[in-house]
């Protein structure tokens, strides 16, 4: 059976929740997993009942990228997935999600569409600044979609949200990780871009089934978080303003 390692980062959140969340993990088949939980500084700590997965405890919050860094380098299985600790693999979720990258070595990193959403919410192009002010104002839930998306099996995007992510260890250790030096930003988006521009491709999977809250309407663009989050943003766009040719045609 293929080796992956899943990571679960996890803050103060609802152990319910996350335990639905390992669960899921832990019951697929067709697949050997090793889970991994990172408890970014959560206070009280993170309980895990579930002996089969490896806790990793942090004494601060390092951040979506920091904390996932410290999961995906603590195991050695040449395939890793990024879980959110609100989410939920459906049965064989995980085998679907390898299949593409076990039967083709150019794709680097594969993701689900989530139940009862349009593949658009949670992939395709680089959000641009205006789709990022269009989301924040809450006047669109949608990214612009790639040529032939939702067409299919699966089909090439230039991002998919980080909310699941199945990825090669090989492409992960290639482009050095995710960005950790923004706390809170868009390092799911940067991380499918440098897997995309160090020559693998970027799937979405029709059948890589996964249960994930949809976007909620954005309330706080004026909080401290959502200010910490446009500079992030701003940052991002920066970064990859050059790299817009890189974008499937």
């Amino acid at each position: 059976m293929t080796a992956v390692d899943v990571v679960v980062l996890t803050w103060n959140d609802d152990p319910a929740m996350l335990d639905v969340a390992l669960d899921s993990a832990l019951e697929q088949q067709s697949c050997a997993v090793r889970l991994f939980v990172v408890d970014n500084g959560s206070a009280p700590p993170a309980v895990v009942a579930d002996e089969r997965a490896q806790v990793l405890r942090q004494d601060e919050n390092l951040g979506v990228g920091g904390g996932r860094n410290v999961g995906a380098r603590a195991g050695a299985a040449p395939f890793v997935c990024f879980l959110d600790s609100d989410a939920r693999l459906h049965d064989g979720a995980l085998a679907a999600l390898l299949a593409p990258m076990v039967a083709d070595p150019a794709v680097g990193l594969t993701a689900p569409v989530f139940t009862g959403q349009r593949p658009e919410a949670s992939g395709g192009r680089p959000p641009t600044l205006r789709r990022k002010m269009a989301r924040a104002l809450n006047r669109t839930d949608l990214y612009e979609p790639t040529p032939g998306q939702g067409v299919g099996t699966s089909w090439d995007v230039d991002f998919a949200i980080g909310a699941c992510q199945v990825f090669r260890r090989e492409a992960f250790d290639v482009v050095g990780g995710l960005d950790e030096s923004a706390s809170f930003g868009p390092e799911d988006v940067d991380f499918c871009l440098r897997i995309r521009q160090a020559g693998w491709r970027v799937l979405q999977v029709a059948s890589g089934g996964c249960d994930h809250p949809p976007r909620r309407a954005f309330k706080g663009l004026a909080s401290a978080r959502g200010l910490r989050h446009s500079a992030a943003v701003v940052r991002h766009l920066w970064r990859h303003r050059a790299r817009s040719s890189a974008a499937v045609r």
